[in-house]
């Protein structure tokens, strides 16, 4: 148990290693938060605009705010979930360094392990940042926080299987878009009330619904009951597929 705990530290320390070191990784994964203050300055300040009220302007500036952190969310997830971990997988079965792993007697579950847990971090900091960019109030953080990671499971889940998939970072590139863009349809749903129907189901669909519900104070309701099933509905599906194809996908490479 010590030795693979032992081998899960050093495995994490190379992988925070090579995040840092990957300048494409890196800038695409802090993108959310650049997004999120670019986002905040452009539709940010609708009051100015539009010559609203005292009370229409304060009632615009929290659906903007709502709008923000729920991209905020999907954004952190779909770009620093699937770049840390189909790109890092990738990078490492291109350079040979996977094969030279498995030969040094690394398990495939201890390289899995600590790619889960760089994501995860990555994807927590990133949220962090998007939060405080987007202009986020403190009192919302933990839940922000806890439906971020939980929303990120299945993404992660699903890019180490796709990860494990990978041939080189080419393939790596075709892979990661369609999870890029799953995660990025409930950000979609305001223009247009079938998008916004079909976002509801996707993997960030619930955290995104369950946000909002946050901020005005009905996350106890029970319209939270259909994002929290959808969201634990999406965590169960990545895991099975994650179990159906880990031992196979490790086999083959």
């Amino acid at each position: 148990m010590n030795a693979s705990l032992r081998k899960i530290g050093a495995l994490l320390q190379k992988d925070f290693s090579d995040f840092f070191k990957n300048p494409t990784m890196l800038v695409v994964s802090l993108m959310p938060i650049a997004f999120m203050l670019l986002y905040r300055f452009m539709i940010g300040d609708v009051a100015a605009d539009q010559g609203l009220s005292a009370e229409q302007a304060s009632a615009a500036s929290r659906e903007v705010l709502k709008f923000l952190l729920g991209c905020a969310l999907c954004l952190s997830i779909g770009m620093a979930g699937s770049m840390t971990v189909i790109y890092g997988i990738a990078e490492e079965k291109e350079k040979h360094t996977l094969r030279t792993l498995m030969l040094a007697n690394v398990s495939a579950g201890q390289v899995v392990v600590a790619k889960s847990v760089l994501a995860l971090v990555v994807i927590a900091v990133v949220e962090a940042g998007s939060f405080f960019a987007a202009g986020g109030e403190l009192e919302w953080l933990g839940a922000y926080m806890a439906l971020g990671i939980a929303g990120a499971l299945p993404v992660v889940l699903v890019a180490l299987v796709l990860g494990l998939a990978s041939r080189d970072q080419a393939t790596a590139g075709v892979y990661g878009v369609p999870v890029l863009l799953l995660t990025m349809v409930p950000i979609f749903g305001m223009t247009s009330p079938d998008i916004a129907r079909v976002a509801e189901f996707t993997p960030c669909g619930g955290i995104y619904e369950l946000m909002g519900m946050v901020m005005d104070g009905a996350i106890n309701g029970s319209d939270a009951l259909m994002p929290v099933a959808v969201t634990l509905a999406w965590v169960v599906a990545g895991a099975a597929l994650f179990a159906v194809m880990f031992k196979r996908l490790t086999r083959d490479n």
